[in-house]
């Protein structure tokens, strides 16, 4: 009985998402050089150094969480519709995959060819900050639809295990061997290290090519903004999706303080720029280690107690890098803080795997966009968040952001679990 409902499962699975296993493939290769780029310029700790290496003003760093989400959803929730109605979603897909690529090739060629002045250069990475995270969020909205209709939900966690477990595997490596010359504390190279990310966004975007994808029957979808009112009232008629954003309002006020992690290591006990290799290593283990063991959990109990899991374990990073602040061989373990930040791409990836299958599947884009709005909600209190801990230091903030992390882990107990909906 089990094994002819397991066939049955299977031919359902090929009909509805026809070359499956080549696009598991070209996923997994495209978010493996992906992950391998992010790593060269991680926002925990290559991008707060090469700015406090400009200047020391913890409202620019607050800047950075603002940039980076306000880019990733507010293009999100503007163009859901013009998805929606394509009948394919790859070139779009690859479009904005070469461009997040461009501002670090120009970064690069600014920092290799010109003298400027520190004012000059940090206008200009908030600048082409900006453009980047903006084509990063068109990117990851046409990669969720992508996935939501190429690949089964029963196999999203096995991409997200692989890719992550392959993709991190191979930064360690290439950390451990560049990066304490290109991290150097008495001459790091930006240049070198934004080259190399722009070099491998840029072999991501081309893997995409490979997609096969059968278009969809043409949509046709309301205007803009009669389509904006009819994806903002899916809060008011849909009551998990609700309670979802809620949850997602008081797990991302922990997004603020990802800049400032490696700055209160460096003020609060004397970590040098060379010892971030042991970071940036600790945070790709974990999160090689963590897609493992969290994308097969998804796969097996749902991505719901998962999204649990992720939020407890954020919620107690910043006491903890309170805690190991206070004790003397604090250096030696700050490393741990960083290994339970390497869990954050698993998260947001759990959040768009949970979304998508809370949504009907013509309904992807919008649930999709509207999720990107309340994932930027908070971070507009960031640039606050570096002012409040100039104004009353590091450790009252951290714990204030705690308490909220740790409402939304509350929170988790009220929303469905749509495998339960599905067995049944």
């Amino acid at each position: 009985m089990n094994k002819s409902v397991s066939d049955q499962k299977n031919n359902d699975s090929t009909k509805s998402y026809p070359h499956e296993k080549r696009n598991l493939i070209v996923f997994a290769l495209n978010q493996i050089m992906m992950r391998l780029g992010w790593m060269f310029k991680a926002e925990s700790v290559v991008i707060p150094a090469f700015i406090d290496t400009l200047t020391s003003s913890g409202t620019i760093r607050g800047l950075l969480p603002l940039i980076l989400r306000i880019g990733q959803s507010l293009p999100q929730f503007l163009i859901a519709q013009r998805i929606a109605r394509m009948p394919k979603q790859q070139g779009f897909y690859i479009l904005s995959g070469f461009g997040f690529t461009i501002p670090w090739c120009v970064l690069s060629l600014i920092l290799s060819l010109t003298d400027w002045s520190a004012n000059i250069i940090v206008a200009i990475f908030l600048a082409l900050c900006t453009a980047h995270w903006l084509m990063v969020g068109c990117n990851h909205l046409a990669n969720g639809t992508l996935q939501g209709k190429l690949i089964s939900p029963e196999k999203r966690g096995r991409l997200l295990a692989y890719s992550n477990v392959i993709g991190c595997t191979l930064s360690i490596g290439v950390a451990v061997y560049f990066m304490p010359r290109w991290l150097s504390e008495s001459n790091p190279r930006y240049a070198v290290l934004f080259g190399a990310t722009a070099t491998t966004f840029g072999i991501a975007a081309l893997i995409s090519f490979w997609f096969r994808e059968v278009p969809s029957p043409s949509q046709r979808t309301a205007p803009f903004f009669r389509f904006l009112g009819e994806a903002l009232l899916l809060l008011r008629y849909d009551r998990n999706f609700r309670r979802f954003a809620i949850v997602i309002l008081l797990f991302y006020s922990m997004w603020p303080l990802f800049p400032h992690y490696a700055v209160f290591g460096k003020r609060t006990l004397g970590l040098a720029s060379s010892g971030f290799v042991t970071l940036i290593v600790a945070q790709n283990v974990s999160n090689a280690a963590g897609a493992g063991i969290m994308g097969n959990i998804a796969d097996r109990s749902g991505n719901r107690f998962v999204l649990r899991l992720l939020i407890l374990i954020s919620a107690f990073t910043p006491l903890l890098a309170v805690g190991i602040s206070r004790i003397p061989s604090g250096a030696q373990l700050y490393w741990i803080i960083f290994a339970l930040i390497g869990f954050t791409p698993v998260s947001a990836r759990i959040v768009t795997n949970y979304t998508l299958e809370i949504a009907p599947q013509e309904q992807h884009p919008q649930y999709l966009g509207v999720m990107s709005l309340f994932q930027a909600i908070p971070l507009f209190v960031s640039p606050l968040i570096g002012t409040l801990i100039e104004t009353l230091a590091f450790e009252p903030v951290f714990i204030g952001c705690s308490v909220l992390v740790l409402l939304g882990f509350v929170l988790t107990f009220k929303l469905d679990e749509p495998r339960h909906s599905q067995s049944s």
